[in-house]
């Protein structure tokens, strides 16, 4: 038996072959166990065995199959619930068309790779987050990413505060040595009155 077999299940190999999983295979044979697409070759592509014989399993379902036990088998959109027959997106436990994975405050899509929230189990784009969802500072009026300082309901960043003694601004990390004093101002505990 020789290394390049030139007959695979019984039909002459004439023109391209490919070898890989220690057989060779006519170049349109060489598919996806699961999604049937033919495999470049040149592409990454996984082994996976199914019935005591390696065949080979595409990234876009090795990966997807692998991210939370999806089942690959029902590639239904979780946006507009249209079946998935080309690209999609693994997101929030679902698949979705590249178009429909969009954040659902400004409906502008989010790319696969830009980082997202969640809103109710919804995709947010970070943008969003920023603006409507983040409590906002009471000076500035910007969002709050991190600690602030809380006081009746609003929020402050650190740097946007001055201490009423000193007027030294606060720092991350001082939340033990600010007071609060006739109900308005913020000192630091150690300054004294003025």
């Amino acid at each position: 038996k020789q290394w390049y077999q030139r007959r695979v299940r019984g039909k002459d190999i004439d023109k391209a072959w490919v070898i890989g999983l220690g057989n060779t295979w006519h170049s349109e044979c060489f598919t996806c166990n699961d999604c049937k697409r033919v495999i470049d070759p040149k592409e990454k592509f996984f082994k996976v065995e199914v019935d005591g014989k390696h065949v080979p399993k595409c990234v876009d379902c090795k990966v997807t199959k692998g991210v939370a036990g999806l089942d690959v088998k029902e590639k239904v959109c979780a946006g507009c619930e249209k079946e998935i027959d080309s690209a999609w997106v693994v997101a929030l436990d679902k698949h979705w068309h590249h178009g429909c994975f969009k954040c659902s405050h400004c409906d502008r899509e989010i790319d696969s790779k830009e980082k997202f929230l969640t809103n109710l189990g919804k995709p947010i784009c970070m943008g969003c987050n920023n603006d409507h969802f983040r409590s906002k500072c009471k000076v500035c009026a910007k969002p709050i990413a991190g600690t602030s300082l809380v006081y009746k309901e609003n929020s402050y960043h650190h740097g946007c505060v001055n201490c009423y003694v000193c007027d030294e601004a606060f720092v991350e990390g001082d939340h033990e040595n600010i007071r609060i004093v006739n109900g308005k101002d913020f000192k630091h505990a150690e300054c004294k009155k003025k």
